[in-house]
């Protein structure tokens, strides 16, 4: 009977443990079940969600790439008209730089046309200064063509030339020296050939007038402008001519003795001697030597004119 009793209980221990490790299996294997529902609506969930969310996310990629093509679309419709506008500021600029090029081109030329024009006038001064300098007298008269050598060596080239005249203005004690072409007989002191006229400024006395047309008709004087000159054929000629005019001016000779003077003085020239009559005045011209004389009429100047323009109109 132990034996039999000893053989059960093993076996009974074994049956038991058994028993108890199926139903821990099938508690576990509830368990299992139960935790694997349970998480099977927690991943629906989650992915209901996750759809969701995703969804969600494509609309707002969907927005934001409408957004997107919005902006691309108005940055294409900006683009032409920014293009445009910057193609016609563009235009205007190149329309404005011709504009400016061809102003700067025009006033090139109007300077350019103006120094030529310039350059022109000063070629033609030049050139009738030219002619002018070197006036052609190989066809004068003798006399006048040595008298034209003889200033021009001593002053230079004349100032001014007309057609039968050449002019120098303010040379020594000149205020003007003239040589004409026009010669005229002159037997005073002895004969010869007058054309070279010399002028000062001298303010004659109306009481010694008379007295230089006695001593010499190539003696002249312009008392409004204050002048007096000698007209002969060399300037020594034209010196004694006004000293002697000088000394019957201040009474230091007559005129009958101015007259023999000049005679003698030429007659010493010939023989070699070099008479101071001859080489320069002996006296300084003065200034401020013109006569405007007196209004003998009481008409002032502005009258007289009107009644010129008023009889001009009859």
């Amino acid at each position: 009977m132990k034996k039999i009793v000893i053989l059960i209980i093993p076996g009974l221990l074994i049956g038991l443990g058994n028993l108890f490790a199926q139903n821990s299996m099938q508690k576990d294997s509830s368990m299992n079940n139960r935790m694997n529902g349970d998480s099977m609506p927690a991943a629906k969930n989650s992915m209901r969600s996750d759809n969701m969310m995703s969804s969600k996310n494509n609309m707002n990629h969907g927005d934001s790439m409408t957004m997107n093509n919005g902006m691309h679309n108005d940055s294409l419709m900006a683009t032409p008209n920014k293009m445009s506008q910057e193609n016609m500021m563009t235009g205007d600029n190149k329309m404005m730089d011709n504009k400016m090029m061809d102003s700067k081109k025009m006033d090139n030329k109007m300077m350019d046309d103006r120094m030529t024009n310039s350059k022109m006038t000063d070629n033609k001064m030049t050139d009738s200064k030219s002619k002018m300098m070197n006036a052609d007298v190989s066809n004068w008269p003798e006399a006048a063509a040595m008298a034209v050598e003889e200033i021009t060596a001593k002053y230079g080239k004349p100032d001014g030339i007309t057609a039968d005249e050449l002019f120098w203005l303010k040379k020594g004690v000149w205020k003007k020296i003239c040589i004409s072409k026009m010669e005229s007989t002159h037997n005073f002191p002895i004969a010869h050939t007058d054309m070279m006229q010399t002028t000062i400024s001298y303010n004659v006395p109306e009481d010694k007038m008379d007295d230089l047309g006695k001593f010499d008709g190539s003696v002249t004087f312009d008392r409004t402008q204050g002048t007096m000159s000698a007209r002969c054929d060399k300037e020594a000629n034209n010196f004694l001519a006004l000293n002697l005019a000088h000394d019957i001016i201040t009474n230091k000779k007559t005129v009958a003795q101015a007259r023999k003077a000049y005679g003698d003085i030429i007659k010493l020239k010939m023989k070699g001697g070099n008479p101071l009559y001859m080489a320069k005045l002996t006296f300084t011209p003065k200034s401020n030597t013109a006569d405007p004389d007196t209004n003998t009429t009481g008409l002032t100047k502005d009258q007289v004119t009107k009644a010129i323009t008023q009889n001009s109109k009859k």
